[in-house]
């Protein structure tokens, strides 16, 4: 008559457990590396609408706009870069950085990039970040914001695939338009 386990069975117990703990280790580091995935993709969504939003309503409120035609009688043009003044007589720059694949903005000399990824490219075609419509050359009646932004590839894994690229784009009015 024995009391207690062999020294075999305790060892047979302690392999079937660290099986199942390296499985179940297995699977919670999964779902962590895609809930950061996930995190990632969210954020970088949410900061490419809002950061067009903001653009939105600079233009919506601004006074002054460029870059203008080279020529009065060029009344549409693309551009990498969006100038906007002010109320209070702040200068703003929007510029699409093709070779970082950024869009940077300065304010009054200060610059900082406020999006990576933008990579201005639709399969295969270059779209432009901006394009400003004139009237006579001097007067903005509309621009039109389009970008093209992919997630971050530093959070991508084989399983992802090929990123898919968000397309943010608004038609904006400056408010002196319309009165």
């Amino acid at each position: 008559m024995r009391k207690g386990f062999t020294v075999i069975e305790l060892l047979i117990g302690m392999a079937i457990s660290a099986v199942l703990l390296s499985g179940l280790f297995a699977a919670i580091q999964s779902s962590v590396n895609a809930y950061e995935r996930s995190s990632a993709d969210g954020v970088n969504r949410l900061t490419s609408r809002l950061l067009v939003e903001r653009i939105a309503l600079l233009v919506r409120t601004g006074v002054s706009f460029g870059p203008l035609p080279s020529n009065a009688t060029i009344n549409n043009l693309s551009s990498d870069t969006l100038e906007i003044t002010t109320r209070s007589g702040q200068q703003i720059t929007v510029t699409w950085n093709s070779i970082d694949e950024t869009l940077e903005m300065d304010v009054d000399g200060v610059s900082s990039t406020v999006l990576g990824g933008v990579t201005q490219d639709v399969g295969g075609v270059p779209i432009s970040p901006f394009l400003l419509q004139f009237e006579h050359g001097t007067s903005l009646q509309r621009v039109t914001i389009n970008l093209a932004v992919v997630p971050d590839p530093g959070q991508a894994t084989a399983m992802d695939g090929t990123a898919d690229t968000l397309r943010l784009s608004a038609s904006v009015i400056p408010r002196a338009q319309l009165y």
